[in-house]
């Protein structure tokens, strides 16, 4: 594969301090570089931003290693690969991230601290690389395995001018984690847990695998259905956000016993809608508006966009609802974004059982 650019950034220390450390994107970041180059890609056109710097034996011959401090992440980003001639680019992107107030994904910069957590601004880097800002890397595949937190709104993050959208351009984006949910890093063995499962997979489907959102979007799937079967819940993403250049969007979602449509409901009668909009009331975090927003900020886009929204709780809940059965599989990604914020275990397995009901 002798048309492609990547980029790898691992970052295990903050100027934060000790707290702020992570043991494995480095070590990711390492890992991912030598599958590239068993996948034929030369190493001259591997770009490692590693903070702290590994040992040069570490990394395959000739694969150029660099800091990932904010200056030399933006040269790479902003010099180097627009002028790429390159038709494909992979990005693996590991360390701390969140989400701010406005719902834009931020990654942290080494020089990051609680004062002054500054940070790369992921949306406004996509919208550049989908432009003609950047005119040749038309098959673009972005792997982050970083948190989502919610976090401050801060000033200070990076962002980036773009241009006029591509025609064609595909742009296959995998996030670690939803809004609101934190990305599993396992310490012991020195890998995030996300990208732990994408090199397991790619190793075994190669590069083939990365450019195939479909097949990768339903190997995750069920790769990390079968982890939180079995129990690992403390170990296992909740929600993985994906974005297609295909134009899908959205989290994918598996609980074990969480109800699984059989057939889609588009015009429930008020009587069918009531044990679960009663549920719902039942619940103290879907009550509050705030806390409401947050956990429908969890959904599908295109599901959350088709709810009739009202400022009173019942005739929100009815939207809310009534949007969900709108889409395949909309009531099951709700009840798993209520159980996500609830603190009420008991309450929201009563909705789940309702909306069983509901769609059964």
């Amino acid at each position: 594969m002798t048309d492609a650019r990547v980029v790898l950034v691992g970052i295990d220390e903050y100027q934060g301090g000790p707290a702020w450390s992570l043991q494995g994107p480095v070590d990711d970041a390492i890992r991912f570089a030598r599958f590239f180059v068993a996948q034929g890609v030369p190493p001259e056109q591997i770009t490692v931003l590693a903070t702290p710097q590994p040992a040069a034996a570490a990394l395959p011959e000739r694969v150029v290693c660099r800091p990932a401090d904010r200056a030399t992440v933006r040269e790479v980003f902003v010099r180097e690969l627009s002028g790429a001639r390159e038709s494909t680019l992979y990005v693996l992107w590991g360390g701390h991230g969140y989400v701010d107030l406005d719902h834009r994904r931020r990654l942290l910069y080494p020089e990051a601290t609680h004062d002054d957590p500054v940070d790369l601004d992921l949306d406004s880097l996509l919208r550049r690389f989908s432009s003609d800002e950047v005119p040749a890397l038309g098959r673009q595949v972005w792997v982050i395995d970083a948190c989502q937190v919610h976090g401050p709104h801060a000033g200070g993050h990076e962002t980036f001018k773009d241009g006029k959208a591509v025609q064609g351009r595909a742009q296959d984006v995998y996030v670690a984690a939803g809004y609101g949910q934190g990305a599993v890093n396992l310490d012991r063995s020195r890998t995030g847990l996300f990208s732990r499962e994408v090199l397991t997979l790619v190793d075994e489907g190669g590069l083939a695998l990365l450019t195939d959102p479909k097949r990768l979007t339903d190997a995750l799937e069920a790769r990390f259905t079968i982890l939180r079967a079995g129990g690992r819940l403390d170990q296992t993403p909740t929600y993985l956000w994906y974005r297609h250049g295909i134009g899908n969007e959205g989290q994918l979602l598996r609980r074990a016993g969480a109800p699984a449509p059989r057939r889609t409901i588009t015009a429930p009668t008020p009587e069918q809608l009531a044990p679960v909009v009663d549920a719902l009331l039942g619940i103290e975090e879907f009550r509050d508006p705030y806390d409401r927003e947050k956990i429908l900020s969890l959904i599908r886009i295109s599901v959350y966009g088709s709810m009739d929204r009202s400022r009173k709780a019942r005739p929100d809940a009815v939207g809310v609802l009534r949007g969900c059965l709108k889409y395949p599989g909309g009531l099951r990604e709700l009840v798993e974004a209520v159980r996500f914020y609830s603190s009420d275990e008991a309450a929201v397995d009563q909705l789940a059982a309702a909306a069983g009901r509901l769609i059964s």
